[in-house]
């Protein structure tokens, strides 16, 4: 029997009564690379380890006041799920999350919450959800295997002397009265990284933890403490292009970053206690400002080529970041800024509410999903009963609905999914989009993902790239949004999306909008605040109105 049977049998076998150990905590018992070893195995036993993990799920449900509420009172097997579950959203969970949150306990689940989780999402709105220790300990695990494909696939990342870069959100954890902690959800990955990877860190975590920083100041301090460190080699960033305008602060402003790190000063405003808190986090480095500034000097700037980048860090070799959906074009977009050598790894699908692929490829945006962290529904884009993992098919589209360890229960993520194949009996995912981003035509549903792919077609026929792709919606009609760095003949792209779209939607476009290049960069600023930097925004695809005009270049009708 398999290390991970053995810890899943003997969960199962606790009396309901007794049960104080659950799967994802048994499971974080088992060697991770004993874990890793037999994840083909577990890929091939998806539906029995699916089937315990959701009979156990529903098992720590007994109890609380959402199973009462929901007739899930005495559901315990798959086929009793089906029949009783309700698909849910956010709103189903806001009231027994407040209520949580106001000390009344068991809302979502029969054990205890360790932390609450805040998140903006891509709503804008700030929302909370409970996480229970075996929620949290089923992340945990994700983050552990992916880890390890990552190390097998970039030995470079287990080498302690190669300088992590890691990206995330700047919010400080809080601390309630009861001694629950509220966290970022998009930073909170980032926090255990740098509790496991220690001084493998070119952040301090001072610098996380200082409150009062804009969120433009922090990107030059990012871009003073990356320079300063010559064994820089490796960036984990959720949103890569945060790295990008990390990079555009150096070209504009490398010269005074060289000051900084000769005199050991930060040039931007700080309070006098955060100034002292962070005085030996940088400390006077003349030698490298030396180096830096011979290079400064042949060009009158640090960076104008992946050649300059190769000179100032001569060890950066590799990025994890999010390849997929809109994301993945940002991602293009900073690579190939870069040597062409660095090799990237997807950083994982996964939100607030859970971690949900693991990548097993190089520069794929597509990842497995994870049998063992939560129970996974798909629910058909064109219509029928939810499917289990086993059922769904290769090439199709879902909406991903999931059933977690921390009281979610058929929640619909609102993501649109592909099967992207399968490893084992297990299928392979990748994020394409908002179920939320659609143009509505004659009661049919274009999704924004589905003018994506056009775009990708036009990308591939007139070897171009677009930096950004949106759709403005007004009135029922439509146009595209694009930008791009490179000579286009955009009245070609227009006939050609029209001829794609009549044929696969019986619909065509109004115009394109050619966007200045400064429309990408400004839509960034718009959404970074102090607590929430361009390292955790996806920028939608389908906008509800028309981009303002001193955006716009040009227009082709």
């Amino acid at each position: 029997m398999k290390e991970y049977q053995k810890a899943i049998s003997a969960v199962m076998q606790q009396s309901p009564v007794e049960h104080n150990k659950t799967i994802p905590e048994a499971l974080q018992e088992v060697h991770p690379k004993q874990l890793f070893d037999e994840m083909p195995a577990m890929l091939e036993d998806c539906r029995a380890i699916q089937e315990q993990v959701l009979e156990e799920i529903l098992l720590l449900a007994q109890g609380s006041a959402y199973a009462r509420e929901h007739q899930l009172e005495g559901v315990r097997t798959l086929e009793q799920w089906r029949n009783a579950a309700q698909i849910s959203t956010y709103d189903d969970y806001r009231p027994y999350i407040e209520a949580e949150m106001d000390g009344r306990e068991k809302q979502l689940y029969a054990g205890k919450t360790a932390l609450f989780i805040a998140t903006t999402g891509s709503t804008g709105r700030v929302k909370y959800f409970l996480e229970s220790n075996a929620g949290n300990a089923a992340k945990q695990n994700i983050m552990t295997v992916r880890g390890l494909y990552m190390s097998e696939l970039l030995p470079v990342t287990l080498d302690m002397n190669a300088k992590n870069l890691t990206i995330s959100n700047y919010a400080p954890v809080a601390s309630r009265d009861d001694g629950k902690l509220v966290v970022r959800a998009s930073g909170q990955t980032a926090r255990n990284m740098r509790k496991k990877t220690g001084t493998m860190n070119l952040l301090p975590v001072e610098f996380w933890e200082s409150p009062g920083i804009s969120a433009r100041d922090r990107d030059y301090m990012m871009g003073v403490y990356t320079l300063a460190e010559v064994r820089f080699s490796k960036v984990f960033c959720n949103n890569v292009i945060h790295f990008g305008r990390i990079l555009d602060r150096i070209v504009l402003e490398g010269g005074q970053m060289i000051e900084d790190i000769r005199t050991g000063r930060f040039s931007v405003s700080l309070t006098p206690e955060v100034r002292e808190r962070l005085a030996f986090t940088l400390p006077p480095n003349p030698a490298r400002a030396d180096a830096l500034q011979a290079v400064y000097d042949r060009k009158n700037c640090l960076i104008t080529c992946p050649d300059d980048i190769a000179e100032i860090w001569p060890q950066f070799s590799m990025i994890s970041c999010w390849l997929s959906s809109t994301v993945g074009r940002d991602a293009r977009e900073v690579l190939r800024r870069l040597p062409s050598y660095i090799k990237c790894f997807d950083m994982g699908y996964g939100a607030s509410e859970s971690k949900l692929n693991i990548p097993t490829k190089l520069a794929s945006a597509t990842g497995v999903a994870a049998p063992f962290s939560c129970f996974y529904e798909f629910l058909p884009l064109d219509g029928g009963k939810p499917l289990c993992m086993w059922e769904v098919e290769a090439g199709k589209h879902y909406e991903l609905l999931i059933t977690t360890y921390s009281g979610l229960y058929r929640y619909n993520m609102q993501d649109i999914v592909r099967v992207d194949g399968f490893i084992g009996n297990t299928p392979n995912m990748i994020f394409c989009g908002k179920s939320g981003e659609y143009l509505l035509k004659d009661n049919q549903k274009i999704y924004g993902y589905q003018f994506a792919d056009l775009i990708y077609q036009a990308e591939r026929k007139y070897h171009v790239e677009f930096d950004i792709m949106q759709v403005a919606v007004e009135n029922g009609e439509y146009s595209y949004v694009l930008e791009s760095k490179q000579s286009v003949d955009y009245a070609a792209v227009k006939k050609d999306l029209d001829t794609w779209s009549r044929q696969l939607y019986g619909i065509e476009s109004g115009q394109i909008y050619v966007m200045k290049h400064t429309y990408k960069n400004s839509l960034f600023d718009g959404l970074t605040r102090e607590d929430r930097g361009a390292c955790g925004i996806k920028l939608p695809v389908v906008l509800q109105r028309i981009p303002a005009q001193e955006q716009i270049a040009q227009i082709i009708k």
